[in-house]
């Protein structure tokens, strides 16, 4: 379980050109008490005992789909996959 704000430093080019490289970025669990996660959130999801800062893409019932923005990246970037709400952690609220 994440705090209401968590700060993440991300490692990784798979949200370039938006999110770089060793840029932090704070995550809250807040927004999601109050609506659903939409096409075009930034979340960060727990996958495999790892945080992934991931956009969602498609929705699909009670399943998302999220990948990286960076299609120039690696297969992590451009198709992710279908993952369920519990596994978002949160939605993206500041990167600096």
């Amino acid at each position: 379980m994440l705090p209401p704000i968590a700060r993440f430093k991300i490692s990784g080019h798979s949200m370039e050109p938006l999110i770089k490289n060793g840029q932090t970025v704070l995550v809250s669990s807040i927004p999601y008490f109050f609506s659903k996660p939409k096409i075009g959130d930034i979340v960060a999801i727990r996958k495999e005992e790892k945080v992934f800062v991931k956009r969602i893409f498609k929705i699909d019932k009670e399943k998302y789909f999220v990948k990286g923005d960076n299609e120039k990246d690696s297969l992590d970037s451009r198709d992710f996959g279908w993952i369920e709400k519990k596994e978002i952690l949160g939605k993206l609220i500041l990167n600096f």
